[in-house]
């Protein structure tokens, strides 16, 4: 978790890794973590978060890898928040949009303050491959 949240702020992301949630991060041929990302475990749900590729390793596939390796931990009650643009990126790993009617309030609460910040963001779920 230190290392993950060094990678973090050494590359001004706002992400943050706690202590008991899943983290994975991926490292390159010199052993420097190059991406990061982390499962929120929520009370009846969990929060794909921290997703986050240092600036010089964007555009070479190391997002999707990372997130097909954490894709393990996932189930139905996986959400995301990604940025508008990012949709597509997320919907190639299965996740689908999702209306906030009906999801539990954890998501809907973090969702609601993360749009208050300014972010242009949408919820997203989960959907195991069948």
């Amino acid at each position: 978790m230190p290392l993950a949240n060094k990678f973090y702020r050494a590359h001004k992301f706002r992400g943050k890794a706690r202590r008991h949630d899943p983290c994975m991060v991926v490292r390159d041929a010199q052993n420097q973590i190059i991406a990061c990302g982390s499962l929120r475990k929520l009370t009846d749900s969990q929060l794909l978060a921290g997703v986050a590729v240092a600036e010089e390793s964007r555009g070479k596939g190391v997002a999707r890898f990372l997130l097909q390796q954490m894709a393990e931990a996932y189930d139905d009650s996986t959400f995301t928040f990604p940025y508008r643009h990012l949709v597509p990126f997320y919907e190639s790993l299965g996740y689908t949009e999702v209306a906030e009617s009906g999801l539990p309030s954890a998501i809907v609460d973090r969702f609601h303050t993360y749009q208050k910040q300014g972010r242009d963001i949408l919820i997203m779920r989960y959907q195991a491959p069948r």
